[in-house]
């Protein structure tokens, strides 16, 4: 069975457009929605991820900072290793005062100091093996390279006179005795020119301990007995 249309044609035409641009109205409204949803969620990534190289770059500038810091504490510390090495190096452990008490409570009767030349120097350490090179770097690398202050060792030369060679025996004696000595040694020991009270001329050479400390050595030296030879004081 046919149907008959009895609507008007041009009615038909407008309803359908109607109807297509409906139709059309509702797909752009949905694609908006899909694109602002879009920029949307965009944007809230690029916020986070802004955020996120913000949050790194001040943990960078942080970082930056520490070391910085760390490497002023370093210099500082140098610095003051420096300072306590050449201190410590400066620092007289044995007044020259006390050296020249040495040569005078050593000397016996009969026997006298025309010179004395004292020269201090630093110790050279020897040159140390491969191992041992090894072994120094892992121990500064631990202690802190550059802590430790230099050696300094005291040499002597000693000129005098006296009656007899047992004079000068005893006086090498009782030098030989202090702990603070580390060598003594006699260059010569001859007949003195012209008339003298002390007719024999000596020469000694005297090396002390490196970085002798006297405070230490005072204790230790008046528990030891000096030998001046009958009629000496004790």
């Amino acid at each position: 069975m046919n149907m008959i249309n009895l609507l008007p044609q041009d009615y038909v035409q407008r309803r359908n457009q109607h109807r297509v641009n409906v139709f059309s109205v509702i797909l752009l409204a949905v694609v908006l929605a899909s694109v602002a949803g879009a920029a949307l969620v965009s944007e809230r990534s690029s916020r986070n991820t802004r955020e996120v190289c913000e949050r790194i770059n001040h943990s960078y500038e942080e970082a930056s900072r520490l070391i910085d810091e760390m490497y002023q504490l370093e210099a500082q510390k140098r610095t003051m290793l420096d300072k306590a090495k050449t201190s410590a190096a400066l620092m007289e452990r044995l007044p020259r005062s006390y050296v020249l008490a040495i040569l005078t409570n050593a000397l016996p009767k009969g026997a006298s100091l025309t010179s004395i030349k004292l020269t201090t120097h630093v110790v050279k350490p020897p040159a140390p093996t491969a191992p041992a090179v090894k072994a120094a770097l892992v121990a500064n690398q631990r202690a802190g390279a550059g802590a430790e202050a230099a050696k300094l060792a005291v040499s002597l030369e000693v000129k005098g006179k006296a009656a007899t060679d047992v004079e000068v025996a005893r006086f090498i004696a009782n030098l030989a005795k202090h702990p603070l000595t580390d060598m003594v040694d006699l260059s010569y020991s001859k007949e003195a020119r012209g008339k003298d009270d002390a007719p024999r001329e000596f020469h000694i050479r005297i090396r002390l301990k490196p970085n002798g400390d006297a405070l230490e050595a005072v204790e230790v030296e008046a528990k030891l007995p000096r030998d001046d030879g009958p009629g000496g004081d004790a």
